[in-house]
């Protein structure tokens, strides 16, 4: 449990984090189909590389981006003396 004193710095970290973690990938959900046309010119295994991009390039990058989060907020509980001990 977190003593009170240490509840709004622990939240304002995880506020931070939060927004740390969701930049990156709404910026490549607004960006990549700003440049769609230009990437689906060229194939990559037959499909269009826009689509190819769109459709595995967005996996990995929520994939990636949760597991870091996750990563990060586990500091964060520890420093801020929230984490569980299993």
């Amino acid at each position: 449990m977190i003593e009170r004193k240490e509840r709004k710095p622990y939240w304002r970290h995880t506020k931070w984090q939060m927004i740390a973690s969701l930049v990156p990938f709404l910026a490549v959900c607004i960006i990549l189909p700003l440049y769609a046309d230009i990437l689906n010119r060229s194939r990559f295994l037959g499909f269009p590389l826009g689509y190819f991009l769109a459709l595995h390039g967005l996996a990995v990058i929520a994939a990636v981006t949760v597991a870091s989060f996750v990563n990060r907020q586990d500091a964060i509980d520890h420093w801020h003396g929230a984490h569980e001990d299993t």
